[in-house]
């Protein structure tokens, strides 16, 4: 079984920011005070022009281009963000992450088996609380993709409309 997801995760009023300037991102509000957008390389590339050149850097972050990097430090300017991504199969695979904060990248890409997320989800101020860690307090433990992610955005949009 695989684990494939690409999102941006904000505190609220970061992602009330996010929201106003990139209003097509599908948003997942949750009860920590955080938001999860998902991103794919259509909607980037439909925000920024796609990226031609080879990175600056050698990660291994697929969505992360460097047209993408300089966007989501710019959504950082008044605020933190980070974003993430996963790709497991079979238990083979990994994670990585980057942070911003006020415009600044306090969080190199980082790409590793397990971990990088939960260390980037904790610099944006995102507590375990009665989870085992950060990785579940946002939602990503109860999906295994970007569509079980919609599917959560559906059914939180379908009951703030009861």
């Amino acid at each position: 079984m695989g684990h494939f997801i690409q999102a941006i995760v904000a505190p609220h009023a970061t992602a009330n920011m996010i929201a106003t300037h990139w209003p097509e991102l599908p948003r997942l509000d949750r009860e920590n005070g955080y938001a999860v957008f998902l991103v794919d390389a259509d909607l980037i590339d439909a925000k920024i022009e796609p990226d031609k050149t080879p990175p600056l850097t050698d990660n291994t972050l697929i969505l992360l281009t460097d047209g993408f990097r300089k966007l989501l430090k710019a959504m950082s300017r008044n605020g933190q963000l980070a974003y993430v991504e996963t790709e497991y199969f079979g238990g083979d695979g990994g994670q990585g992450g980057v942070v911003f904060r006020d415009g600044v990248e306090i969080m190199p890409p980082t790409w590793n088996e397990s971990n990088t997320i939960n260390e980037a989800l904790g610099i944006i101020g995102i507590e375990r609380g009665e989870f085992a860690d950060r990785f579940d307090a946002v939602g990503f433990g109860l999906v295994r993709s970007n569509d079980g992610i919609r599917n959560l955005i559906q059914a939180q949009t379908s009951s703030n409309k009861e």
